[in-house]
């Protein structure tokens, strides 16, 4: 049986993943508060690799990221930051 939720495959990702086509490495985006609240749930909590469509790689780097934006306070802990215009 098939797994659900895992996540697009390899080249897929790829496809989709813009981290990986535009080189850019998501540790180094952490305190970029619009780029890493675009990854997480109204609740605080960080997309599934299956919402995101990211490689395997990017998304471990962007789950590490935004809990140093988290940290560093860049964005909120429990909630997402609402945009004015939202």
């Amino acid at each position: 049986p098939k797994r659900s939720l895992i996540g697009p495959g390899s080249k897929q990702a790829k496809k989709q993943d813009v981290f990986y086509r535009l080189g850019i490495d998501p540790l180094q985006e952490a305190s970029n508060d619009v780029l890493m609240s675009t990854f997480v749930t109204e609740m605080g909590k960080i997309k599934h690799r299956a919402e995101t469509g990211l490689t395997t790689k990017s998304q471990r780097k962007l789950g590490k990221a935004i809990r140093r934006a988290k940290m560093m306070g860049v964005i909120p802990v429990l909630s997402c930051a609402r945009l004015p215009w939202n």
